[in-house]
């Protein structure tokens, strides 16, 4: 396997972090999201309707019954308008459910059915009041004026702010123009004000501030869906831009950096084991290989790898053609790095040579393994195309070095001094050789296994 190419030590400044820009994935993800929502949306709305007529049918029609029964006397009026209210509210609800399905559905039902909703809410009030030769004052009194707040609580699960305001300016406009209509007063009977103190309860004062109240209301849920949709937008934000990490990072790191890990965004200095990973002699085994077939082998060999660091809690910083380079103590450095970096080695010797073992293979395959530890710069690297997660540094490029060198000592398993150091059992660790490798000045002192490389510890 060809190395890879290290700088040979960072600079002394830390390069800044490369940000993921913005795209127009999240306001597609937004707005996909609030289609469906405003399907399922307006068909709860639409079983709210049909609660809506049957709670007005039990309540009113029904009651009446039960009251003339025991009093003789008749809502007959009220009644009537009642029946208005409970068949609109089944009607409009039965229609809404029927449309709200995503091949029917169109945005501007949502209009439609608010339009409704607000259109019997008023019509209503209009015939309650004018029936009985009431002015506007007594409009508060008429109880379908109630169902405003509900309408626009019920109209807030659209999460449609735009349909939400109209409804506000509607109902608001309608109510305001009833008690015009009605000739709304300053007080109810001004020749009676002083004796009938209830009277003074449908005064305009009071009235407005009825109407304040539900304007309120209906400001309140629209600030709601504003925060809901901002809310929502910022999650889909961070989840586009965690997937975005974790398309470029490996799946250790990226949370790290999602999170603000203000260190490995810049980048920073630290000891790290570096485990190099080759095939020996993997052009000899493709050319006899069909293609198809050669990506399964690395498939089942990179999966083999990536179980073995998991089981020793290190990770793949990338695969390198036939080969991989593996990080243990990074992000985080622990006392037992190179202990675990040293039983990854032996542990995947182990599960090659059992893999061999089982002969599903046209080839034997043999690995080299290099091991140092040392510091280096970690951090992420590249343009808003294409950046990764890397390391580098002399470290890195003597872990490659002695893994070249497995060849020439004959073995699996090569470590560097500072590596076996931090073995738990150095006995189990030999001296072969002592000399600068391949490109470098300084001689390392290089260790084999003290027998052959079987699955053990470190």
């Amino acid at each position: 396997m060809r190395s890879d190419p290290r700088a040979k030590g960072p600079s002394r400044e830390a390069p800044p972090f490369i940000s993921i820009p913005a795209r127009p994935l999240e306001g597609d993800l937004v707005a996909s999201l609030m289609r469906r929502h405003e399907v399922a949306a307006e068909r709860l709305i639409g079983w709210l309707r049909v609660a809506i007529g049957l709670g007005v049918f039990v309540t009113v029609i029904a009651a009446d019954r039960v009251l003339h029964r025991l009093t003789g006397v008749s809502l007959d009026l009220f009644e009537r308008n009642a029946w208005v209210a409970s068949l609109g509210f089944l009607l409009v609800g039965a229609a809404s459910i029927a449309l709200a399905e995503p091949q029917r559905w169109r945005h501007g039902f949502a209009y439609l059915f608010m339009v409704l909703d607000v259109g019997l809410v008023l019509v209503i009030a209009w015939l309650a009041v004018s029936e009985r030769g009431l002015p506007g004052n007594a409009l508060p009194s008429a109880p379908i004026v109630w169902a405003a707040p509900l309408v626009l609580a019920v109209g807030a699960l659209r999460y449609d702010v735009v349909v939400q305001l109209t409804a506000i300016a509607l109902l608001a406009l309608g109510l305001v123009g009833i008690a015009v209509a009605l000739d709304h007063r300053l007080v109810l009977d001004a020749a009676v004000a002083d004796g009938s103190p209830w009277r003074q309860l449908f005064s305009m004062p009071i009235n407005l501030l009825r109407l304040e109240m539900v304007l309120l209301a209906g400001a309140a849920t629209a600030f709601g869906i504003v925060r809901s949709r901002r809310l929502l937008s910022s999650a889909v934000k961070d989840a586009v831009g965690r997937a975005s990490l974790a398309r470029f990072l490996p799946a250790e790191i990226a949370p790290r950096v999602a999170s603000g890990d203000a260190a490995l965004r810049r980048g920073r200095r630290q000891r790290a084991v570096i485990v190099f990973v080759d095939i020996r002699d993997s052009t000899g085994m493709a050319e006899g290989m069909d293609p198809e077939r050669l990506s399964q082998f690395f498939t089942a060999f990179r999966t083999r790898i990536l179980a073995c660091v998991r089981r020793h809690r290190g990770f793949v910083d990338k695969f390198i053609g036939d080969g991989a380079l593996v990080l243990f103590g990074v992000p985080d450095e622990g006392g037992d790095d190179a202990a675990r970096a040293l039983a990854f080695a032996h542990d995947l010797v182990g599960i090659v040579e059992a893999w061999n073992a089982t002969r599903e293979l046209p080839h034997t395959v043999r690995i080299g393994i290099g091991i140092h530890a040392g510091e280096v710069f970690c951090g992420i690297v590249g343009d808003d195309e294409r950046m990764e997660f890397t390391v580098l540094g002399d470290a890195v490029n003597v872990a490659s070095r002695l893994e070249q060198a497995t060849k020439r000592y004959g073995g699996m398993i090569l470590a560097s001094g500072a590596a076996v150091e931090g073995s738990s059992d150095r006995a189990a660790w030999r001296l072969v050789g002592q000399e600068p490798l391949a490109g470098r000045k300084e001689p390392i002192a290089i260790f084999a296994p003290a027998v052959d490389a079987t699955p053990g510890d470190g």
